[in-house]
Formats: C-alpha cells, sequence, structure tokens
C-alpha cells in the first residue's frame, strides 16, 4: 500500500516543485513505483513532468474535474515512464473552492480518491500549493507524511513555520489525520553567506534532528533542467545538487522505514 507525502511550504518559489520531481526521480531509479499529484494550479510539476504547457489546457481531465467527480470519477492518471506516473493539474485547479462549495467534508475528497489508487504505487508524493488553505488541507489529512520545504532566508522560514502550525492543527483532531508524521525539513537553494546562514542555524535550532542532511546546494543546472523539462539526473549527474538531492532522497526512505518499524512494534 503506497505511502503518501506532502511537500509544503506557504511561501512560492522555495523550491518544493523541484524537490518533488528530484526525490520522485530518485526513487523512481531505484525501482519504486511514484505517483506524483500535482495540487498547484500554476502546474509547474505537470510541465516539468510532462513537457507540456498546461496553459493551452491540453489534458482531457485534470485534477480538478476528480475533484468535482469523486472517487466513482477517478484520478486522471498519466503514465510518464515505466515508474512514474502523474495526476496532471491546469489552470481549471484555481476553481477548487467553488466547484466543490456544495460538498460536505471537503477536507477528505482528495483522501478519497487516493485511496482507490493506493495499492498501485510504492509512494504518492503531493506538490502542494504555496497557501494554506483547503487544498492543502486536503493533502495533509491524505498523507501518511508531511516533508517541509523551505528557503534559509526570512520569507520561506515563516512559511514553513505557519505549516508547522497546520500540522499541529491536523494532529491535534481525531477526526482530520492524528496519525500524519512529520518526516523532516528540506533546506533548498543554500548558498553560503551571513543571512543564510544566520537562517538555516534558526531552522536547525526549531527543528533538530528533523532537518535533513545535507542542504540542497543552489546550482543554475538545477533550474536548467527544469525549464528544460529534464530529469535532473541525466540533465546533470554528476552535479553537486544532484548528489545532495540523492543523499536527501535515500535518507527519506530511511525514515520512512524507521517509522514503519516503530509503527509494527507499537
Amino acid at each position: 500500500m503506497g505511502k503518501t507525502i506532502s511537500f509544503v511550504n506557504n511561501k512560492g518559489g522555495c523550491g518544493k516543485t523541484t524537490t518533488v520531481c528530484a526525490v520522485g526521480q530518485a526513487w523512481a531509479n531505484m525501482g519504486k513505483k511514484i505517483l506524483l499529484i500535482d495540487l498547484d494550479s500554476q502546474s509547474n510539476l505537470t510541465s516539468i513532468i510532462t513537457d507540456t504547457d498546461p496553459a493551452n489546457q491540453e489534458w482531457e481531465t485534470t485534477l480538478e474535474d476528480a475533484f468535482v467527480g469523486g472517487p466513482e470519477f477517478g484520478l486522471p492518471i498519466i503514465k510518464v515512464t515505466e515508474q512514474i506516473d502523474i495526476v496532471p493539474s491546469d489552470l481549471d485547479l484555481s476553481n477548487f473552492d467553488k466547484d466543490t462549495s456544495r460538498y460536505t467534508g471537503r477536507e477528505y475528497l482528495l483522501a478519497d480518491l487516493i485511496e482507490t489508487v493506493k495499492a498501485n504505487y510504492d509512494f504518492i508524493l503531493l506538490d502542494c500549493p504555496p497557501a494554506l488553505g483547503l487544498i492543502t488541507y486536503n493533502a495533509l489529512v491524505a498523507s501518511d507524511y508531511l516533508c517541509l520545504i523551505s528557503n534559509a532566508d526570512g520569507l520561506s522560514y515563516r512559511g514553513m513555520k505557519m505549516v508547522a502550525s497546520l500540522y499541529n492543527e491536523v494532529i491535534g483532531n481525531k477526526r482530520l489525520n492524528p496519525d500524519l508524521k512529520m518526516l523532516g525539513a528540506i533546506v533548498t537553494r543554500y548558498e553560503k553567506n551571513n543571512l543564510s546562514d544566520l537562517f538555516l542555524e534558526k531552522i536547525k535550532n526549531d527543528l533538530g534532528d528533523l532537518v535533513i542532511e545535507p542542504v540542497i546546494r543552489k546550482a543554475t543546472k538545477v533550474s536548467q533542467a527544469a525549464s528544460f523539462q529534464q530529469d535532473l539526473y541525466s540533465y546533470d549527474p554528476s552535479g553537486k545538487a544532484t548528489q545532495d538531492y540523492l543523499k536527501v532522497s535515500a535518507e527519506l526512505l530511511q525514515r520512512i522505514e524507521i517509522l514503519l518499524a516503530v509503527l509494527a512494534h507499537s
């Protein structure tokens, strides 16, 4: 049964989509079966993974259709590679609140959709929007694990702390998702300077061992790979950020295995 992981920060531009791509591709290269779900109406994950322009609304059905149609409609899954599938989104997802307003229990819409496909995957990775609205609420309710994403700067740091507060709200309500586990925090686009070091220290002081090592160093080729819609590990296999992402992906797997072992013995 696949494990679902939300990648979240309340601030945009901090590397969530890049990280979802990098982790998903790393795990796929290890033989894991991966489903990526694009929860952001900007559709950057869809664009990078499928080499399309979501602004053209090329997909016959998207995640928004699934939210409106419900579990009976099912998730519109697109096969990308032998190991990676994706549920695409487009600008229609920005209508989520309006299109689902007639439903009760809207915070469970995503969980109900994912339940229909969990058995087909090792991991389901959720690329969350840079907002703490109902879509992100859905993600946390549907997830087994939460992974915080942050740059080492003030705005990302504050956005991350806001997500941590939402996490506490979700696990504190037995009707939402008290079993949601904090997997850790990934610091991305790190460039050594006094300001970055200050906020990296703040993050480590706040989260301690939850900070996943190594931090992801800033590298132009990471942005280039995304812009050219290329797999990072093929585009820049020996790059410093590529190697950082490989180590972080391995560390995430190890943390999940530890949490599962603890659960099995509890």
